[in-house]
């Protein structure tokens, strides 16, 4: 949600990404020509659409019979629908790796960790290294270094992990007397302030998923750099029917923009 929205135009969606040239002197001396320097052009970068649709099928009888629902058993059943499908577009905006659609494969674009990926600006501890504040601040240094300071502001963890930045101030076991008297234990960090700049960080429940990741994952996005580029908006469609039964799905299309990959 933190997102902007686009519109993509096709299914291999390209979008331009431009460069300022390394800062460095521009002194000219007085009463001389003044040289001219190279211009450079954009680069194209590209993702794949992808499509999403949950289908569901509902017999006229279980619409006909009462549910302790309370409700027609298809419009509970889409409306489920609908929320798994938001909850899988989340996860492949997070997780999803590219995949072309050639051969009969399903098209699936590269989410937001594939995308921002580069040898600059993602690095692996070994299995087994407890997570702390100096790691952290490390990977903010770097993050500055390699994108001129404009750097992540917004960090997306599990679980465990945002246990572990819990512990990472001595905000733990602050005592907070409230105006009604009663008392609230602070155990929990919302942002993060480092030489770097400012995180916010945010428990986020697909960057580790358990089975999955052998080891956790912490994943440093600055928004505006990320776009959300819809080809099909999602909609409920409905299916050819040939019996007595409701068959409906929510269908949408969509792909990722990642305009910086070093912030």
């Amino acid at each position: 949600n933190m997102l902007g929205k686009t519109k993509a135009i096709d299914t291999v969606h390209s979008f331009l990404v431009d460069t300022l040239a390394t800062p460095g002197s521009l002194a000219v001396a007085m009463n001389t020509d003044i040289s001219l320097t190279a211009l450079t052009t954009p680069t194209r970068l590209t993702n794949i659409v992808e499509e999403v649709a949950k289908a569901i099928q509902v017999s006229r009888p279980q619409e006909a019979v009462q549910h302790y629902a309370g409700v027609n058993e298809s419009q509970r059943q889409l409306s489920k629908s609908l929320k798994d499908w938001g909850n899988a577009v989340e996860f492949d905006l997070v997780r999803s790796t590219l995949v072309s659609g050639l051969s009969g494969t399903t098209a699936k674009m590269a989410g937001i960790i594939a995308a921002i990926s580069k040898a600059s600006n993602t690095t692996a501890h070994t299995s087994g290294t407890v997570f702390s504040a100096t790691i952290l601040d490390g990977l903010m240094t770097d993050n500055c270094t390699n994108s001129n300071g404009d750097v992540a502001t917004e960090l997306l963890v599990g679980g465990v992990m945002k246990r572990i930045i819990d512990s990472f101030t001595q905000k733990t076991n602050v005592v907070v007397n409230t105006p009604n008297g009663l008392v609230n234990i602070v155990r929990t960090v919302t942002t993060y302030e480092t030489s770097m700049g400012t995180l916010t960080i945010h428990k986020h429940r697909y960057v580790d998923v358990s089975g999955t990741d052998a080891t956790s994952r912490v994943l440093g996005i600055r928004p505006e750099k990320l776009k959300v580029a819809y080809l099909d908006m999602p909609y409920i469609k409905d299916l050819a029917e040939g019996g007595a039964y409701t068959k409906k799905a929510v269908y949408g299309s969509l792909t990722l923009e990642c305009r910086n990959q070093d912030s």
